[in-house]
């Protein structure tokens, strides 16, 4: 095996760590589970750091020696590739949760504090802006 094809095999492995730690992440925010949630969430970042440093080594190793690569080495980086459009594709379903989530937290607050349940509307300067209404906040009565 040569070095490059050892430096392949750990970010395959670097990435296949980030897709498990989003995946824990995703049935952490599933759950509601604040704690399994700060785990999962200094895992991943624990895990992209990782993976950030082999690809920059990587990025190196080619930098330095340019040039065709054997068949095994085309073999690797379409795995790394396959990977990464896997983590990118579960990092964005992650954040449509954490979204979600915040829009319904949101919403509640607003009520409790006399708002509406309806979503913010955006400000001139882009900002959002809880809508109100004349009601008395729940807290109040």
């Amino acid at each position: 095996m040569t070095p490059l094809q050892a430096l392949l095999d750990q970010e395959v492995s670097a990435l296949r760590a980030v897709l498990a730690t989003l995946q824990t992440e995703r049935a952490a925010l599933q759950e509601r589970a604040p704690d399994a949630l700060l785990a999962a969430s200094n895992a991943k970042g624990e895990a992209v750091a990782r993976a950030a440093r082999l690809e920059q080594e990587r990025r190196d190793y080619f930098e330095a020696n340019p040039g065709t690569q054997p068949a095994v080495v085309n073999r690797l980086l379409n795995e790394l590739k396959r990977l990464a459009a896997e983590c990118r594709q579960q990092n964005e379903a992650n954040g449509l949760l954490i979204r979600g989530q915040r829009r319904r937290v949101e919403g509640s607050l607003n009520v409790l504090r006399g708002g509406s349940a309806a979503p913010d509307t955006y400000g001139r300067d882009g900002e959002t802006r809880p809508r109100r209404g004349p009601k008395t906040p729940l807290a109040s009565y």
